[in-house]
């Protein structure tokens, strides 16, 4: 019997309807008996009245038929198995750690591209979004998605571990990813870094501020990648989490102490803007990442090139699946574009 686990009563419930859904699209077509109540309750080690609320969720919704002194059986004609005689792979995406109150524009970015690439080869995809932190959390999340495969983007190794544990093909996709780490793919800064040292040599621009957490990994990157491509360039860290009036403190900056360059999160690229444009200085923006299509904004972005990148993880999940494994690093660069570039390149505004 597994040791009963914490959480609320929907989310046991959750686990239940998870496995029996299971059951149905591992044997399209078929009806299948389903363990009772009481057996449920043993193996998943909660109430077996939680397990009965799920049945009773499960029959309403018409996944489970039940018959007068008869075996509960699956339907296999629920509306979700779409091919009856046919199941295709089943892969989890999982962004971060799924505990985010929101996701902004890059995320789903992000999500959108390596999605798309999945549906158009056929794949059925679950969205992996519970907040699991703890290594067990995350473990029982992989183990009980029932999955054939997993695409994890930002994610922490122990997703890794877990999907690793179960013998789950997993491509892992993110920036700070050690070089030997096999079967992932990995974003690097390092060219658009390149690029921007070269562009602030060549505007003679020596004083800028870098608005990001002072601890962050890759920040210490760029800081470091920068004074060792151009010296003159001083950029000043400024933490946003330790400024409480970020547009004050802006305006009394760029009026009064204006720096030559900024580089800044996304969310602040209009603000900035627009106080740069009512200072009167020429500042050049650079954000890490793109702004949304709307976004009042004419400096230049970090850009990652998705569908590449998206592309790229689909073909080793497949190969993987295929039997391969172990496949070697891939590394995508981001390049430094500007709005107009970005709309004709891999970022489209339209």
């Amino acid at each position: 019997m597994r040791k009963t686990t914490t959480g609320s009563s929907m989310t046991q419930q959750m686990r239940i309807r998870y496995y029996v859904m299971n059951l149905i699209y591992r044997n399209s077509g078929k009806s299948v008996r389903v363990p009772s109540t009481r057996e449920l309750s043993r193996q998943f080690g909660i109430a077996r009245s939680t397990v009965q609320l799920a049945f009773e969720k499960l029959l309403q919704d018409g996944y489970l038929i039940s018959r007068q002194g008869a075996a509960t059986m699956t339907n296999p004609f629920s509306s979700f198995v779409l091919q009856p005689q046919t199941r295709n792979p089943l892969i989890g995406v999982k962004l971060y750690e799924g505990d985010a109150f929101y996701y902004g524009t890059n995320f789903w970015r992000a999500l959108s591209s390596v999605t798309t690439e999945l549906t158009e080869r056929n794949f059925n995809i679950r969205l992996l979004m519970n907040a699991a932190t703890s290594e067990e959390s995350i473990e029982r999340e992989i183990e009980e998605s029932y999955l054939d495969g997993v695409i994890l983007i930002g994610t922490s190794m122990a997703y890794v571990n877990a999907a690793r544990k179960h013998h789950l093909p997993c491509v892992l996709i993110g920036g700070a990813i050690p070089p030997d780490q096999p079967s992932s793919i990995r974003r690097s800064l390092d060219k658009a870094v390149r690029h921007l040292a070269a562009l602030a040599a060549s505007r003679n621009l020596t004083r800028g501020i870098n608005l990001c957490s002072v601890a962050s990994e890759e920040n210490r990157y760029i800081q470091r990648r920068l004074k060792e491509l151009n010296p003159a360039l001083k950029l000043e860290v400024c933490d946003p989490n330790a400024i409480p009036d970020m547009t004050s403190w802006l305006r009394e900056r760029l009026f009064h102490d204006p720096p030559e360059l900024i580089l800044h999160f996304e969310q602040y690229a209009e603000l900035l803007q627009r106080i740069v444009e009512e200072s009167g200085c020429e500042i050049l923006l650079i954000s890490r990442l793109p702004p949304a299509r709307d976004v009042y904004y004419h400096g230049l972005s970090f850009v990652y090139p998705l569908k590449q990148i998206a592309v790229e993880a689909a073909d080793r999940l497949e190969r993987m699946l295929a039997g391969e494994t172990e496949l070697p690093q891939s590394v995508f660069e981001a390049e430094l574009k500007d709005r107009k570039s970005m709309v004709t390149g891999e970022i489209s505004y339209a």
